[in-house]
């Protein structure tokens, strides 16, 4: 069995979720409870830790991963040439260990928030290598990444990089 990253359609995480769990996968949808100020004061605002992506835990002998693409919400699996993408065991355990036992919610905060973004850094980032360009806003920075042979610009929240990729 392998944990692998699902492209959704915008905004609709929680449907691709609720049709691939009827379809018999196990999914991980993390989500992240944020303050924001308004105009009415603060308020509490649970929303996707990855805006349109979700992870998928299936077993590539077994089960159809092209029935994934034809699933509510599922725009696709996310793949490097023709393989599907394959998430790290440990990233996926330390989303999990992170989150709350009401509905998944991950609270990061402080180290927890540095652990989660150094391991993602290391396993997605390290294999692709990837150059600073600019910030974009005051949480996103892009970056220049060479994947399969091509230069793509990737825009990324700045604490999912490791402190010595990002020049101030």
């Amino acid at each position: 069995m392998k944990w692998y990253v699902v492209n959704t359609r915008p905004r609709e995480e929680t449907r691709a979720v609720e049709h691939l769990t009827r379809e018999g996968y196990q999914c991980l949808y993390p989500r992240i409870r944020r303050t924001l100020r308004t105009t009415k004061g603060l308020v509490d605002r649970i929303e996707s830790l990855f805006p349109n992506y979700l992870f998928l835990h299936a077993n590539p002998m077994t089960d159809n991963l092209a029935r994934v693409r034809s699933t509510r919400g599922v725009r696709n699996l996310v793949r490097f040439g023709l393989e599907p993408a394959e998430v790290p065991p440990e990233v996926i355990e330390e989303l999990q260990l992170c989150g709350d036992k009401q509905g998944g919610v991950i609270k990061l905060t402080g180290a927890a928030r540095q652990a989660v973004a150094a391991k993602f850094a290391a396993s997605a980032l390290v294999d692709f290598g990837g150059v600073f360009l600019t910030a974009d806003g005051s949480e996103r920075v892009i970056l220049l990444m060479r994947v399969l042979g091509d230069y793509n610009k990737v825009s990324l929240p700045e604490d999912q990089l490791e402190g010595s990729q990002v020049a101030a």
